[in-house]
């Protein structure tokens, strides 16, 4: 699979699998390591397995490793309800850590809970491979519709 430059155009979100596999073959998210698995308007499941050099002393995984693929994993189900070429960026994203996120591949889960005009809110789940929740996360995203 060849890396996809960061500023190579996205494909319109009607066509789901153009966009899941667009990416997924983004280099930031290859670098993190996420993997978006299924795709629908204002949802995303991806999952996240677990590098060594990703999990803390104690060998759980590292919450700034966690709160990147929850990032990425949420502005994908943002764009995926927004205009096509529209921009999006995070404005807020606060993650509360429930349970060491020990047991790999990570499963990641997002639901987009409010669309308004200008901003969007994803709510994210994080589980471990046993199911555990390990963490969750509610953001903001600001959208600028193309002109």
């Amino acid at each position: 699979m060849d890396v996809v430059r960061q500023d190579a155009p996205r494909p319109d979100v009607a066509d789901l699998e153009g966009f899941r596999t667009w990416f997924n073959e983004l280099a930031t998210i290859r670098w993190i390591g996420v993997e978006c698995v299924d795709l629908e308007p204002g949802r995303v499941r991806s999952v996240l397995a677990v590098r060594d050099e990703q999990r803390n002393p104690g060998g759980a995984v590292n919450g700034g490793v966690l709160l990147a693929a929850a990032d990425v994993t949420a502005g994908v189900a943002v764009t995926s309800t927004s205009a096509p070429g529209a921009a999006v960026a995070t404005t807020d994203l606060t993650m509360h850590f429930m349970a060491p996120a020990v047991e790999s591949p990570l499963e990641l889960r997002v639901e987009v809970l409010r669309r308004g005009g200008r901003a969007v809110v994803p709510h994210v789940r994080i589980t471990d491979a046993t199911g555990r929740l390990c963490a969750v996360a509610t953001g903001t995203w600001a959208v600028r519709d193309p002109a």
